[in-house]
């Protein structure tokens, strides 16, 4: 392995009313999870996922944040959990370095170890500045990614400013080497949004849906979601009736956020699953660590649920469609899940295509982009990762 082996020292180990928790509680989650205590260090080899906190706020406004991430486990302990067949660790803390950027490196060797190992992370963050150093440790993989970030504004601010919450996403867009191939924002609000903002997004074949197209009909952000190897949700993007403390008067409820919690688990690509700008000072009476627990919840119960079908390994288990363009030379080609009826779309070498960029020739898509095609009119989707591709 390229990256440090041993990942143990990056993590304090968890209070004792945390660690201890596992004593006659059952099926719930905290007596389920390998928790990191003040003896041992979980196990690598035997877990499926992990979580680890992150207690860097210094970046933001938000003040003595560092009770954040316990806040939510003592929350999520208490749930019982989706199945008794969870095999999954909580690591403990990264706790804030000399400097923020100690954080980061911290967390970025976390990320590339695990994401090396085939173990995918639940960050409990941390204020989401941080997004940037999970992108960070996708460097050891050494192939494009895609990230969705759920956010009611889109974070691309000045570039050359210190990185913050604000700017991120530029950081993360123009960093050097890039690794980046597509970029999904869900739920951001049209009085939040730049129009230079959006012109980029568009100009650079980027994906982002309004809120109200989400909360009009969630099964859309599902396919999104299904193509993204990082997931990065900012409570900011859930309204204050849902998740007290969040100050908006708009944005998704609860159940929507968690059903985008629970897609982002059943995706076989996903391997990180990020929560942040949780302010655990304003929050009232735990409500929205509450929330924040059931969204994880989702997430573990879309995990143990994933079927596996990416790449199509199995050619047997879908059905294949042929759409026919008159103005193209070559038939549109999906594929159908038997087992879960998910849809695919082929996405053909551009000219000068690289096999660089080769997993992304298969496309998540849904049955309206098929339909849309039956109809005679080329999918946005396909358009737009066909000329990535190039």
């Amino acid at each position: 392995m390229s990256w440090v082996d041993d990942i143990s020292y990056f993590f304090t180990p968890l209070e004792e009313s945390l660690s201890d928790y596992s004593a006659n509680h059952g099926t719930k989650i905290g007596n389920l999870l390998r928790i990191h205590g003040q003896s041992s260090f979980p196990d690598l080899e035997k877990i499926k996922f992990a979580v680890v906190g992150v207690k860097e706020f210094r970046r933001s406004d938000f003040q003595n944040q560092s009770a954040a991430p316990d806040a939510v486990r003592l929350k999520l302990y208490e749930l019982y959990a989706p199945s008794d067949q969870v095999i999954g660790a909580d690591l403990g803390n990264i706790e804030p370095g000399e400097t923020p950027e100690d954080t980061d490196a911290a967390l970025k060797q976390v990320i590339a170890n695990l994401t090396t190992r085939r173990i995918p992370v639940i960050v409990l963050g941390g204020t989401q500045e941080l997004t940037f150093a999970v992108h960070q440790g996708y460097e050891a993989l050494e192939v494009p990614v895609n990230h969705t970030i759920v956010d009611n504004r889109i974070d691309l601010g000045e570039f050359r400013d210190q990185l913050s919450i604000q700017n991120y996403l530029s950081k993360i867009v123009l960093h050097d080497p890039s690794y980046l191939f597509n970029l999904t924002v869900l739920g951001y609000h049209a009085y939040y949004a730049d129009p230079e903002v959006m012109q980029l997004m568009d100009k650079m074949y980027f994906e982002a849906l309004r809120v109200g197209e989400i909360k009009a009909d969630p099964s859309v952000t599902e396919p999104l979601i299904r193509n993204s190897d990082m997931v990065s949700i900012d409570m900011m993007s859930v309204k204050n009736e849902s998740a007290p403390g969040t100050f908006e008067p708009n944005g998704f409820d609860g159940e929507t956020i968690c059903r985008i919690a629970r897609y982002s688990g059943m995706s076989d690509k996903v391997s990180t699953f990020g929560i942040f700008n949780y302010n655990v000072n304003r929050d009232v009476d735990g409500q929205q660590a509450t929330l924040i627990a059931q969204m994880i919840w989702y997430f573990i119960e879309g995990f143990l649920g994933r079927v596996k079908e990416f790449p199509l390994v199995k050619k047997q288990n879908f059905l294949e469609y042929k759409v026919q363009l008159p103005e193209y030379k070559e038939d549109l080609v999906f594929f159908k899940s038997k087992r879960t009826d998910k849809w695919w779309m082929k996405i053909p070498y551009a000219v000068n295509g690289s096999k660089f960029s080769e997993r992304h020739h298969l496309m998540p898509c849904g049955y309206d982009d098929y339909k849309r095609a039956s109809q005679g009119e080329m999918p946005d989707i396909w358009w737009k990762t066909y000329r990535k591709l190039g």
